[in-house]
């Protein structure tokens, strides 16, 4: 058997291996990060630039959090407290703006107190986020009688 065969054979095995590993891995962060809580596609973009960062956000029960999109870390990039996270009316995106894997999204400026971003969500993300950012959480403020 020609060296060439068999050395293409062994490139092409494991560029097999590397992409099975790569999608499990994103696979299997994906489900641990989700952990039974909504979790949706966002793009999230710092005050002050122009450009948007895809990720996920996951709403917890007292905190929203932003995961990146790619990578391998578990951990989330940014976390908002809900009682902190104030919410300013939502803007189609257009133009320039519009980002492509989120059709149909509308900006909305956010702060948290001292820090302001934009979020770029689609219809049905922004009235989670909205739902969820006015709902009580657990325990919170409540009088049983």
């Amino acid at each position: 058997m020609p060296p060439v065969l068999v050395s293409t054979e062994i490139v092409i095995g494991t560029l097999i291996v590397v992409a099975v590993v790569v999608l499990a891995t994103t696979y299997l962060r994906r489900r641990y990060i989700a952990k039974g809580l909504p979790l949706t596609l966002c793009g999230l973009r710092a005050a002050g630039t122009d450009r948007w960062r895809l990720g996920l956000i996951r709403f917890g029960d007292n905190a929203l959090e932003w995961y990146t999109l790619g990578g391998v870390s578990v951990r989330p990039r940014h976390r908002w407290l809900r009682q902190r996270l104030l919410l300013e009316a939502p803007e189609r995106l257009e133009g320039s703006d519009s980002i492509p894997l989120l059709p149909d999204a509308s900006r909305v400026p956010c702060s948290d107190g001292e820090t302001r971003f934009e979020l770029a969500l689609q219809g049905p993300a922004y009235t989670a986020l909205r739902s969820w950012q006015e709902a009580a959480p657990p325990g919170y403020n409540v009088n049983v009688a």
